[in-house]
């Protein structure tokens, strides 16, 4: 089973011996890789949409998975089992995963949290350690010239933390490539803001600083 580097990251975040909710799981490719290379892991992979769900359970059946990985139509966690204690949401924006998140009754037998949004990072911080977890693994991944954030987060433990880095350190080529890339993406905007923009400006001109003091202090 061929995955993408962001859904290979994000499989090398399940722990082993634990049962998954894969989230928005498409055609269930990061299921099925689960349950072929991690030690006693079951997973649910469930969607939205009846579509991915029809092509998730032929891929299923195919590979004789079926008593490893259930197929569910259902909108976000709300009402998993009570024996899942690990979710995963990838590929999906960080608002909308902020707000998958965002019910601590939903969470109440999680014990591990995985996520891989695609954007707003600090919003998708800030849901995990409001939902008393803290992050204990933060991975930028860039796949197919798109950058991902893939976080694992563990129940318990009060957490003080920066929102805009985590816990990523700039000794890493994918971090610092990807706050560069913000950096650049700043001063383009800068370049075309109107200078009567004067709060807009220096929260971008700050936010450069940040990072410029961040990606020096490796």
């Amino acid at each position: 089973m061929k995955l993408s580097k962001r859904l290979l990251t994000v499989a090398s975040f399940v722990p082993d011996n634990s049962y998954v909710c894969d989230v928005g799981s498409d055609h269930a490719l990061l299921a099925i890789y689960l349950v072929s290379n991690k030690k006693n892991v079951k997973v649910i992979a469930t969607d939205i949409n009846e579509k991915p769900l029809e092509i998730a359970r032929s891929n299923i059946e195919k590979l004789g998975f079926s008593k490893k990985i259930k197929v569910l139509k259902q909108d976000g966690i709300n009402n998993i089992p009570g024996y899942i204690n690990t979710i995963v949401i990838a590929g999906m924006g960080g608002i909308l995963i902020s707000e998958i998140l965002n019910n601590k009754e939903n969470l109440k037998n999680i014990e591990t949290i995985i996520v891989a949004p695609n954007n707003e990072f600090v919003k998708v911080r800030k849901a995990i350690i409001l939902m008393d977890y803290h992050i204990v693994n933060e991975k930028i991944v860039i796949d197919n010239k798109k950058t991902y954030l893939v976080i694992k987060a563990l129940k318990g433990r009060a957490q003080k933390i920066n929102y805009f880095f985590g816990t990523l350190k700039p000794t890493n080529l994918e971090v610092i490539y990807y706050y560069n890339n913000l950096m650049a993406t700043n001063r383009e905007v800068l370049k075309k803001m109107p200078k009567k923009y004067l709060i807009k400006r220096l929260k971008l001109k700050l936010e450069n600083k940040k990072i410029k003091k961040f990606l020096l202090s490796k």
